[in-house]
This record gives C-alpha cells, structure tokens and sequence, in this order.
C-alpha cells in the first residue's frame, strides 16, 4: 500500500512537472535576447519565467542594456501569476551580459514566504590581458500579483586576472555562497554571505615558468532586510 502511494504521488508530481515545461519558454541566448523557465520545485505546480531583450543606446549598437521581464507562471495553463518588469535592468558594454539562469534553492525567507532568484552572467570577451567575469544574484518574493526584489546585485562569483605575458600573470577567483541566518530583522531572517577565494600567479625563474597557489581570507558577512530589501555593502557588490 505505502509502495502504490508513492508511485501515485510519484505520477502526479512528472504530470504537473510536465505541465510546467510544457508552459515555459526557453530561447538560446544570440546576443541580443534569451528566455529562461523553470519548475519551481517548493511550488512544482508554478514555474519561473525570465525574458530579456537587448536594446541599444550607441551609434555601433554594441553598448546597450536588456530589460527583465520576469513571471511566475500556472503550470497547467501558463497563465502569469505574478510578474515583474525593470527596463534597463542590465548594463552591457565592454563587460557584457552573457546569461541569465534561474535558481530555485532553498530561500525561506520567513514562515510563509519563500524567495527565488536569478543569477545575471557578465563577461569581458574581448582582453586577453586583463579577463573579467562576474555573476549577480537578485532575489524575488511574490506579493499577489506582483513579484518584488528583496536584493539585487550580489556578486557571487568573480574572475578577474592581468599579465604582461604568459608566464607573468596573476588571477583571482572570488565564489560565495548564501544561507539564511538564525536571526531576523523587519521580518525576513538574515542572509549569511560565505566568501572563499585564490590568486594564482605564474613567473619566470630563470627558463622556467613557475606558478603559485594562495588561498585569500575566508570571510562571513551578514545582510539584513531593511523592510524593503536586503542591504549589501560595497564590497560585495558592482565590478
């Protein structure tokens, strides 16, 4: 009997789930626009929705900005449940946008609210000499129909380097995690920022090129909700 209700709840879970893909839209990202869905698995009847669309503010059409337009969907009709919308939500110059991907972990925000998010890719694709990466995490909360950002522009993820040659090179890789605190402030628990990195630094000794491994401070930062959102210092956020 316990076997035949898993099975069941089993079936009904791949139905709705089938639902859901069935209602998203997911489009390649070709430089100029991309669609992103996913199942939220906290709610596997709903899935997350985010479109964005390159519109150019130069004479080249290089530089410009990509709007959000972002959903929370009915799996069985792909009716908006909630949204959001922000023209020019982000920038895209020398360091470009590359990618938006939805994250669905496990941000229990109070009792009854739970976040998702959206982590925003951006890369310098052009210096050899100098690379540069960075991922942005910005976290939503529905509000009926409305879904609202509770925090934007975390970098949780950083590669940035500079050399004059080959074998003269320094680069460092930044990755930080988040987790909700024991605490709470204006109604939300507080976010637990992890922060891990190196610098690996290549030089000539003599003929030969050598290289070296340094692991940076690890270090934990608190963000606390202000009752509108989630405040970041600056070292933990923009370029």
């Amino acid at each position: 009997m316990l076997t035949s209700t898993r099975l069941l709840i089993a079936l009904s879970f791949l139905a709705i789930t089938t639902q859901a893909q069935a209602a998203c839209e997911v489009k390649k990202f070709n430089g100029q626009s991309l669609s992103r869905c996913k199942v939220w698995p906290a709610f596997p009847d709903q899935a997350i929705s985010a479109k964005s669309t390159f519109l150019t503010d130069s004479d080249d059409g290089h530089d410009g900005v990509f709007d959000l337009d972002l959903s929370l969907l009915n799996a069985s009709n792909a009716k908006p449940l909630a949204t959001f919308v922000k023209p020019g939500a982000y920038n895209s110059d020398a360091i470009r946008f590359v990618d938006l991907v939805i994250d669905t972990a496990r941000y229990r925000l109070a009792p009854n609210v739970r976040a998702f998010g959206l982590r925003s890719k951006f890369a310098d694709q052009m210096s050899r000499a100098n690379p540069y990466a960075k991922t942005d995490l910005a976290l939503y909360v529905r509000e009926g129909t409305k879904l609202r950002p509770v925090l934007e522009g975390l970098v949780i993820r950083k590669d940035f380097g500079e050399g004059s040659s080959e074998c003269e090179t320094q680069d460092t890789r930044i990755r930080r995690t988040v987790e909700i605190g024991p605490l709470s402030h204006n109604g939300f628990s507080d976010l637990i920022v992890s922060s891990s990195g190196v610098v690996m630094t290549s030089y000539k000794s003599g003929k030969e090129c050598l290289s070296k491994t340094t692991d940076l401070k690890k270090t934990q930062t608190t963000l606390s909700y202000d009752g509108t959102q989630y405040l970041i210092p600056e070292d933990l956020r923009g370029y």
